[in-house]
């Protein structure tokens, strides 16, 4: 199952007492400030959860599985989420 981000602003709020309108924006501003740094090909470390950081994969020929024809995939980058061991134990508890 899935939660939204609607949903996930709702447990926010609930969990931290505070307005959703407060919550929805601490997520909106985690998010924008989040993107800022991946624009500047920083690391985003957060301790005892995880980093955040832009990943550049080399291009690639590669064969389409639907018609069998050949492709090439342009060199791209990725953000990557790499969990802490913390969470991980959390996780698997």
């Amino acid at each position: 199952m899935s939660v939204l981000k609607k949903e996930f602003i709702d447990r926010m709020a609930e969990t931290g007492g505070i307005t959703k309108k407060e919550a929805r924006r601490g997520l909106e501003l985690f998010i924008e400030t989040l993107l800022d740094c991946m624009d500047e090909d920083e690391k985003v470390m957060i301790k005892g959860f995880g980093r955040f950081e832009m990943k550049t994969y080399k291009e690639k020929i590669c064969r389409s599985p639907l018609s069998g024809e050949i492709c090439t995939i342009p060199e791209h980058k990725k953000m990557r989420f790499y969990a802490s061991e913390t969470l991980t134990d959390k996780i698997e508890e």
